[in-house]
This record gives structure tokens, sequence and C-alpha cells, in this order.
């Protein structure tokens, strides 16, 4: 389950709900150094997840102000999923990531997750520099962490919350597709995303108009090349068609059955 929570992370973002607070068109979107962030400083998102129609978990997502980090105009943008209702009375489960962002180029500068599935625990650690990304991951059994090393050579590594601000900022045509590779825990992940195009779609913050994103994710070897093999996992993402590009509803298709991940809160300064 916790990889299917964070399949859906990876995606686009995190998801919960009771009062639900209304989307309200927003301020054009924020540019640095001439590309839009794909962030929006202090805003913040709460989702409900369920799987097969049934409560399962809560996530939610916050990004922070932009500010100066170890030399790097920067924000930091910290997401977390738990099960919750009956499931979490059975297994808890919990996914926790903070990423530190530099804004002038959207890409990660520094990650850290924490992970609770049951008994086990796992920390990974990873920092950037230019194409090369160095995780380091230890579980709570083991005595020692493990250090990984990725060379993506001419392409981006992301993670999980800059691949979102990435998707949020895309503008592009009905049937475009682009690539993303990104690093969740010891593994490199290619996502595919293919714009599919607009509609209107009813939620708990009311009916939207949304942007619709169809993708499927791979895993890769350390060459970036997708592992032989079907994707691991296909899902489909609607964003606001506004200048917010916020994630509404994310679904994805799992052994377990469909998980699919309601927005019912947003705020924004």
């Amino acid at each position: 389950m916790i990889l299917d929570m964070r399949a859906l992370l990876l995606a686009l973002a995190a998801c919960a709900g009771a009062e639900a607070t209304p989307l309200v068109a927003q301020e054009p979107a924020i540019t640095v150094a001439g590309r839009e962030l794909g962030l929006h400083p202090g805003e913040a998102m709460t989702y409900d997840v369920q799987l097969a129609g049934v409560l399962v978990g809560e996530a939610q997502l916050a990004v922070g102000e932009i500010g100066t980090i170890d030399g790097h105009q920067a924000i930091v943008v910290k997401s977390r999923a738990a099960t919750a209702g009956a499931a979490a009375l059975i297994k808890q489960i919990v996914d926790e990531s903070t990423t530190v962002i530099d804004v002038e180029t959207g890409h990660p500068l520094k990650v850290e997750m924490f992970a609770v599935n049951g008994d086990k625990k796992s920390i990974a650690k990873v920092t950037f520099a230019d194409k090369v990304a160095t995780v380091t991951y230890q579980r709570s059994e083991e005595a020692r962490p493990q250090t990984l090393r990725f060379d993506a050579r001419t392409t981006t590594l992301h993670d999980m919350h800059t691949a979102m601000a990435a998707i949020r900022s895309w503008r592009a045509a009905p049937g475009t597709v682009r690539t993303v590779h990104l690093i969740g825990g010891r593994r490199v992940w290619k996502i595919e995303i293919k714009y599919i195009g607009e509609e209107t779609i009813g939620s708990a913050v009311g009916n939207r108009r949304a942007i619709v994103l169809e993708g499927t994710s791979f895993r890769a070897r350390r060459d970036l090349s997708a592992e032989p093999g079907k994707a691991t996992r296909t899902f489909r993402v609607w964003l606001s068609d506004d200048a917010d590009r916020v994630p509404i509803k994310c679904t994805a298709h799992t052994e377990l059955g469909d998980i699919v991940m309601n927005l019912t809160e947003y705020s924004r300064p």
C-alpha cells in the first residue's frame, strides 16, 4: 500500500477531506528566471485516499516560502501520506518526504524520506549535484546504510515534489507526451505523461474545469531505460484549468484495486 500511495504522489500531489474550501481563481502563475515555478508559496492541499471505494488513507502537501538555503534561492515542500480508518487499525503505514528545491531551475537539491510499514522503518536521503543523485538508504533492521549513485548524464532527475511542479507548469497540446525520471527511495522511476485534454469534473470543492493527464510509470535501470515487462502503474490526474493548476483528483490502477485520491481542502495566501 505504501508504494501505491507514493505512486500517485509521484504523479502529482498528495490527497483528504471534511469541510472543503472552494477553489477560487488566483493570481497569475509565479515565474522565476523566466520559467513557471509550478508551486505557490504557502499553499496547502489535503486529500483522502480510497481503495475500491473504501477510505484507506489521508495525505497532505504543504509548500513553504522562498528563501536562501545553502546559498541557493530555494523553497521547501513537504508531504505526508498515512493509512486511515479501518486500514490504520490493521497496519500502520506512513510515507513522509521533504524536498529542498532550487527555484531558479526547478530541480531538487536534497530530499529526505521516512517510511513506516508495520514494524519496519526506512530512511532515505538524496543529494543532487548536476545530473548525479546520491542516495543513502537504511532500514531499521539493517546495521549499516547503503549508498547508491545514479548518473543521469543528460537527463534531469527529479523527486516526486519537483516532478509535480514540472507537470503543473507544463503547457502542451492534447496528445503531447512528456517523460520524467525521478528518485523514489532506492529506485529510479520513468514516468510518461500524456496530455489528454480538458473536461469538467465534480469534486468536494465543486464542479471544476480540469486538465486531464494520463500516465504510466516504469521501474528504470541505472541507465534510465525501463525494466522489461508491463508498466508498474497506470494513472490519471485532473488539474484545475486555471493559473493554480491544483491537482483535484488522481486515480491509479493497482493489483489491489483502483486507488482514488480526491482533493478536499486547498488553501493559498
